[in-house]
């Protein structure tokens, strides 16, 4: 993990997005991050684009979205490697449980776990689940391993869900101004809230 970045520092954020219903929520995230002054690239899994439409996290971004076919294709780069050198953190958001528990035992078949697990330098999971199973201890033990490495957690928080069914507990998606504080006081940047 490098040292604190400087205040002002325009960081480079890569958002990735997983197959969760909150995955609608990711636009304005990203929109946030780039209004604060971030550079922000976009890495989904496939099943994320079940509930956003590629074409809008390209558009919130502003740039092409990474996936797993453009993981793929004969470039001659190893996008992986590249992306977790280029970022400066790491935010996933959603968060799903599988998304945790994957990165948890070192999986890396897809393109957002094997970016994670080729050294990203900072992790923040902001999750968005059901409450059970954000209470299930599965669940509990897996954040507690990528915390023992350094990840940080933002969320999740109590409320209504995006799914009809009402449960008590915690599994809701942080808010944007709360997942954007989390990856400031990860960085330890202040930015001017400028829109580019």
């Amino acid at each position: 993990m490098t040292g604190i970045l400087p205040p002002m520092h325009a960081a480079k954020i890569l958002v990735g997005v997983t197959g969760g219903i909150a995955a609608y929520k990711a636009p304005g995230a990203i929109r946030r991050l780039r209004e604060a002054g971030h550079e922000v690239k976009v890495v989904a899994t496939e099943a994320a684009f079940r509930f956003v439409p590629e074409e809008t996290l390209a558009v919130a971004a502003g740039e092409p979205v990474h996936t797993d076919t453009t993981w793929w294709e004969r470039s001659g780069r190893v996008e992986h490697v590249s992306l977790a050198r280029w970022a400066d953190l790491v935010l996933v958001a959603p968060a799903t449980a599988d998304s945790m528990a994957r990165a948890a035992v070192g999986l890396g078949d897809d393109l957002l776990s094997a970016t994670i697990l080729a050294g990203a330098k900072r992790v923040l999971w902001a999750p968005a689940m059901n409450p059970e199973m954000w209470a299930n201890p599965v669940t509990a033990r897996n954040a507690e391993t990528l915390k023992g490495w350094g990840h940080r957690f933002v969320g999740p928080a109590a409320g209504s869900m995006a799914s009809a069914e009402e449960l008590p507990g915690v599994g809701r998606l942080a808010e944007e101004s709360e997942v954007v504080a989390a990856v400031e006081a990860f960085l330890g940047t202040r930015t001017t809230g400028r829109e580019r």
